[in-house]
């Protein structure tokens, strides 16, 4: 029986780009377009693994990721977070042009803050971040590295 990976990102292509992937690799992908029917799946479906984006409506992926690990049943549950802030810095960049301005410290700043919170919580960090645009083959490495085929 195929292992289940959940997908859980706001964007339909991503999700569907990652499904085909997880297929023909021979995964079983169950997809959430948001965090809170993500959560849903998680329980329901008990995935052997959890790809989810950080930036989401309704429920980020931090905070969907504290919830998982507060939960005794999958505190252990491997889970690599997607992230696009890396594109988004990068657009950032470009837009400040040669001025000294550095628009996407805060940003980096937030990000530092909600994995420091999580260390303080005693909830270790994800098993990695894999940046957007997404490199299907280090995706799926990661996958069989964490949970086999």
């Amino acid at each position: 029986m195929a292992k289940k990976v959940l997908v859980v990102d706001d964007d339909e292509n991503t999700r569907k780009f990652l499904s085909a992937a997880l297929v023909e690799n021979g995964y079983e992908p169950i997809t959430a377009e948001n965090g809170k029917i993500g959560l849903e799946k998680i329980m329901s479906e008990k995935p052997e693994l959890v790809l989810l984006d950080v930036m989401m409506p309704k429920k980020t992926g931090f905070v969907l990721f504290k919830q998982i690990r507060r939960e005794e049943e999958f505190k252990d549950l491997p889970v690599i977070m997607l992230t696009g802030v890396a594109e988004v810095l990068e657009d950032l960049d470009a837009e400040s042009g040669d001025t000294h301005e550095r628009p996407y410290d805060a940003l980096r700043e937030k990000m530092r803050q909600a994995i420091k919170e999580m260390k303080e919580e005693g909830l270790v960090k994800p098993n990695m971040f894999i940046d957007k645009p997404i490199d299907p083959e280090l995706v799926i490495s990661k996958i069989k590295e964490l949970i086999g085929t």
